[in-house]
């Protein structure tokens, strides 16, 4: 069971985005705004020049115009291409696997690199409008900070367990340290206690059954939904909740949307339909057997322990060697550098 619809991979599956062939970048002006779940956010309709003589418009220059309450400075890239002479390049983000992974990295790498790949493949896709004309840096990283969020979680999630996973749920969520250990311990006051939040999905925990640690990752897909619904449902037009299932629970949703992080949000979700939290007889547990994706190719399949990363010994061989070369030209660029300096 995959996180997203059958229908939903379909059309993602099938949808293209464009890239132009030039995108110029300037100074505008933009808006903070807050979302009524309380998601910062910015207006996204940059003003990039006033109206002047002849309906020309003139770009505003940070020593001349004065910023009103709310509004701050923004580099927005401008795709100023002339389709009709000059065709985009069209490509599927569905077809590049560890997508994801990429928006998240290019967001740490800052504006150069944001600008940089934009210009290789189009707009980001912010508003998942395939017809969008400008995005600025800073809306692009604000949404990527999200989208790197989640995936810390998901990967907390994966890889952590009890208190080492409750102290980076913690820190991705901005929580007091220690405030899921502290709630986790008193469940008849508290509805962020595990069990409280596993009767909430529809999974029935009695007071005597063993919770076996399961509590945290509880916690854990709560926050990860959590930190998925809002950005989603503004900027996607997704969907993100804990479901219950025949036997427990485990975190899905759906995507109306396309574009490059339309695509990366799919991918999260297929990863974070996995651990599923399943319940029977008195015990609480994880089963790791959901499907996920391969760290290599991409593609999708059923692991057969909890630190399974690949789909077979194929793409578990083909990183291996990727991470034998990629030692190896550090190693040389080192001895180049020393001999340089010895010579």
């Amino acid at each position: 069971m995959t996180g997203t619809r059958p229908e939903t991979d379909a059309a993602l599956d099938a949808a293209s985005w464009a890239a132009g062939e030039r995108y110029d970048v300037h100074d505008a002006v933009d808006t903070l705004v807050m979302d009524p779940g309380f998601v910062l956010r910015l207006a996204g309709d940059a003003r990039y020049g006033r109206p002047g003589p002849r309906g020309h418009r003139t770009m505003p220059h940070r020593g001349e115009y004065e910023l009103a309450s709310g509004e701050l400075w923004v580099r927005l890239i401008v795709d100023t291409t002339d389709f009709r002479t000059r065709p985009a390049h069209i490509w599927r983000p569905a077809d590049r696997a560890g997508l994801a992974d990429e928006l998240v990295a290019l967001e740490q790498a800052g504006e150069p690199a944001i600008v940089a790949w934009v210009r290789a493949n189009g707009f980001v896709g912010v508003r998942a409008d395939s017809r969008e004309r400008s995005e600025s840096v800073e809306e692009i990283g604000l949404a990527l900070r999200y989208l790197a969020s989640a995936r810390a979680i998901l990967r907390a999630i994966q890889d952590l367990a009890g208190a080492e996973l409750r102290a980076e749920v913690e820190r991705q969520m901005t929580y007091e340290p220690g405030f899921l250990t502290e709630v986790q311990s008193d469940p008849d006051h508290q509805p962020m206690a595990g069990r409280n939040l596993a009767r909430r999905y529809g999974l029935e925990v009695p007071a005597n059954a063993s919770w076996s640690g399961a509590g945290a990752y509880v916690q854990a897909l709560h926050c990860l939904g959590a930190v998925l619904a809002g950005p989603m449902e503004r900027l996607l037009k997704v969907s993100a909740h804990v479901a219950p299932t025949r036997d427990g629970m485990r975190l899905q949703g759906s995507i109306l949307a396309i574009g490059p992080l339309a695509t990366a949000y799919q991918q999260t979700l297929d990863e974070a339909s996995w651990p599923a939290i399943t319940y029977s007889g008195s015990i609480a547990h994880i089963s790791w057997r959901a499907p996920r994706r391969c760290g290599h190719c991409g593609l999708t399949f059923r692991p057969a322990r909890r630190d399974q990363h690949w789909c077979g010994q194929r793409c578990r061989w083909a990183h291996s060697a990727e991470r034998r070369r990629a030692a190896k030209a550090g190693g040389s660029g080192s001895l180049a550098a020393s001999g340089a300096l010895l010579g």
